[in-house]
């Protein structure tokens, strides 16, 4: 444990090591001592008698969010990501016992009387930013209500929590194997990963949904019946259990809005973002499909045809035929052979790539950093700016049983400055040493890389509540879509993506993958919207009798031309149901405001050092300090616009589509 004072008082800004937290015992232990500290601090704070000014009183306020934010953090990335379960269950209890914490502040009437007297003539610009969100935070937690209306919010708010954890776990834990009779039924894949999956004692090869067997298979394998039943598995791993845990959730968030006086969740939990209605998020997603619809049918049309020369009799193209048939359009009407492409990314040369490129582009170095680790496969560095340390991050980027089964930046320190530096964690379930990636999985390193660096530049304010990623969350994607183009730089990628006898990859090659990187687009983005569409239609309604099976099926037949499978039941599996609740629209929200940033590179150059320090210091490091519209105006010098992306959807090779559709006559 790391303190600026042995004892307890308003001003303690405490932290802890991952080697201090390495056991179950000892999470439980330092985290009983966090809730015990953090009881009596807010009692400190309600009690406090003097004027309350920012010296005196915000900043206890920021020492004691700082404090109790560093164990839920550290305990909320050991839950998802510790090889030993008892440790995992003792993070998930010490995240339960620490929500009712930050209930109790955000629900306390004298603090937040106390916050909003605080004379701020004179204070900087900076900390009238924190105390107007500060202000917004209690009022939207529902200050304002009555003690019975606020008791009752902090126990939903509890409930609230476990019921998610719930959710995230059974998700977690949820590993489905699919077993195979013979070697044939491995027709299609690369060699390497027919050698990788060698038949066990029985005879049987076993196909895990984890994502380094799941996207491969999907992607090559010739067995129409085997990547049905592997997707049934994917869509059904967390299946039945979750179902009524879902309900739950819709239920318990149902309840809170009402409280609060909203007519649905929905509607709160957009009061603070960008968007700012439920109504507006709708809107958009009409937007979207209608910019989306000649695309998308354009594409569907490619793939039935190139379907029906392997089946004449086929009238329709299923869900789980879509991976396949991309890549064998791309193959054969783009020249673009992904077999061949992932010979170029192996995961060792593509993480140092990855590493070069935000060095070269940001000005920064990484270093090792000697620290103890969770897990042997774990590794651990430092970024540097000069002689000033910008924060520290491990990479947790392989497989294994328990672990968190999609890719994310888990922050676990925001950066304070004068006190802590940031710290966060890549987790992802990436291919291992040099064993080869799919080109879809550097594009999601990037991507979720994007996350990091945003983390930790912009981990370097006094106040927490603008300190890390702690802007609004349907800007939160945008910098980490930002950072995906780089993967279609040539001069970025021929670093590091070579082959075995260490050849760089073609040019050429990246100039057909760049022709065919908008075949897809079209459905991909309405793979999104129905996403988008599902999570915002859980959330903005009484779910009371809620039919969740048939609102899904609904939604996907809304948006999607594959037809729901009876046997599915993916909702129970989508994570972003608890984490995202309502406003999963934030990834394509996110994506037109990256796609606008863009254009300023475009015009200057994906490499160029000045603009990536322009879009560093104006967006990157500014964190929570202005409105994420203000960040963007600042970088561009004009106001948002998303007509840049609705021109790329609209337009995106939707003759050339059509015309690979009739036979490229």
């Amino acid at each position: 444990m790391v303190a600026e004072t042995a004892d307890f008082d308003l001003y303690s800004y405490r932290s802890w090591d991952i080697a201090d937290l390495g056991t179950a015992e000892a999470m439980a232990s330092a985290c009983a001592q966090e809730v015990e500290d953090m009881k009596a601090g807010v009692a400190a704070l309600e009690s406090f008698a003097d004027t309350p000014t920012v010296t005196n009183y915000l900043e206890a306020i920021n020492a004691q969010v700082v404090s109790v934010s560093n164990m839920a953090m550290a305990a909320g990335t050991l839950g998802a990501v510790h090889p030993d379960a008892s440790v995992r269950d003792a993070a998930d209890a010490c995240s339960q016992s620490l929500s009712p914490l930050f209930s109790d502040l955000s629900l306390s009437r004298p603090i937040y009387d106390r916050l909003s007297a605080i004379d701020l003539d004179g204070a900087d610009d900076d900390t009238r930013r924190s105390v107007e969100k500060g202000l917004l935070t209690f009022k939207l937690s529902g200050v304002d209500k009555d003690e019975a209306t606020r008791q009752r919010i902090k126990a939903l708010n509890d409930e609230i929590f476990a019921v998610g954890q719930e959710f995230d776990r059974n998700i977690r834990e949820a590993m489905m194997t699919m077993e195979l009779d013979s070697v044939d039924q491995l027709a299609g894949l690369p060699q390497d990963f027919i050698d990788a999956h060698p038949p066990g004692e029985d005879g049987k090869i076993r196909i895990t949904t984890q994502y380094p067997d799941l996207f491969p298979f999907m992607q090559y394998a010739d067995d129409d019946a085997a990547r049905r039943e592997l997707t049934v598995l994917y869509n059904t791993r967390a299946y039945p259990e979750n179902e009524p845990v879902l309900r739950k959730l819709l239920e318990k968030r149902y309840e809170l809005a009402q409280l609060l006086g909203f007519d649905n969740y929905a509607q709160l939990i957009t009061a603070d973002k960008m968007v700012g209605s439920p109504e507006r998020v709708e809107q958009f997603l009409e937007e979207l499909t209608r910019y989306t619809e000649e695309g998308q049918q354009a594409e569907y049309e490619v793939l039935l045809a190139r379907l029906q020369q392997i089946d004449p009799q086929a009238e329709q193209v299923e869900s789980w035929q879509r991976s396949y048939l991309m890549e064998k359009v791309t193959s054969e009407q783009f020249e673009v052979d992904s077999k061949r492409v992932r010979e170029y990314f192996n995961y060792n040369a593509t993480r140092e790539g990855i590493l070069t490129l935000v060095q070269d582009l940001f000005g920064v170095q990484f270093r090792d950093w000697d620290t103890p680790v969770w897990h042997e496969s774990v590794t651990a560095h430092e970024m540097w700016d000069g002689d000033y340390l910008v924060g520290r991050f491990y990479l947790d980027m392989h497989p294994r049983e328990g672990k968190y089964q999609h890719a994310a930046a888990f922050p676990m320190r925001n950066g304070i400055s004068g006190v802590q530096s940031p710290v966060a964690t890549l987790v992802c379930n990436f291919p291992a040493g040099d064993e080869l990636m799919q080109h879809s999985q550097v594009v999601t390193y990037l991507h979720e890389f994007g996350h990091l660096i945003h983390n930790l530049f912009a981990g370097h304010h006094h106040w927490d509540n603008i300190s890390g990623i702690n802007t609004e969350w349907d800007f939160v994607e945008a910098p980490s879509q930002m950072l995906e183009e780089w993967v279609w730089d040539y001069d970025t990628i021929a670093q590091f993506a070579r082959n075995a006898d260490g050849e760089p990859i073609p040019r050429d090659l990246l100039d057909r993958m760049m022709a065919a990187r908008d075949f897809g687009l079209g459905l991909g983005t309405r793979r999104q919207l129905t996403f988008a569409a599902l999570s915002m239609g859980l959330y903005n309604r009484n779910p009371e009798g809620l039919d969740i099976k048939g609102l899904s099926d609904e939604i996907v037949r809304n948006y999607s031309p594959f037809e729901p499978m009876p046997e599915e039941n993916f909702y129970a599996s989508f994570g972003h149901l608890n984490g995202y609740s309502a406003i999963y629209y934030t990834y394509q929200w996110s994506k037109a405001i990256a796609t606008d940033m863009l254009t300023r590179f475009e015009e200057e150059g994906l490499r160029n050092v000045e603009t990536a320090g322009s879009y560093r210091d104006l967006v990157l490091a500014r964190g929570g300090a202005k409105p994420a519209a203000d960040l963007v105006t600042d970088f561009l010098g004009r106001e948002i616009s998303f007509k840049p992306y609705a021109d790329r959807l609209s337009g995106a090779q939707s003759e050339q589509i059509a015309t690979q559709a009739s036979g490229g006559e």
